[in-house]
């Protein structure tokens, strides 16, 4: 979560930090047990762009969905 600093006497946000890179064998979708590399390999095999694309692929995210944001983080990498 990021906090207002002061700048000059305007609020601004503070800049968030840079996410590692996540492992090959990270549990992505904890529903599917689908890791963050079953997603990088799909989505290179098959040229996944989209989060659907990755849930037809995958199956994963078509259970509880609390992964989307991962997953779409994995696309945008």
């Amino acid at each position: 979560m990021s906090t207002a600093v002061t700048t000059s006497g305007s609020l601004a946000l503070a800049p968030l930090p840079i996410l590692p890179r996540l492992g090959d064998e990270k549990v992505v979708c904890h529903c599917l047990n689908v890791t963050a590399g079953d997603i990088r390999s799909a989505s290179e095999v098959d040229e996944l762009a989209s989060l659907r694309a990755v849930m037809q692929q995958t199956r994963a995210g078509t259970g509880c969905t609390c992964c989307h944001p991962v997953i779409r983080r994995l696309l945008d990498e």
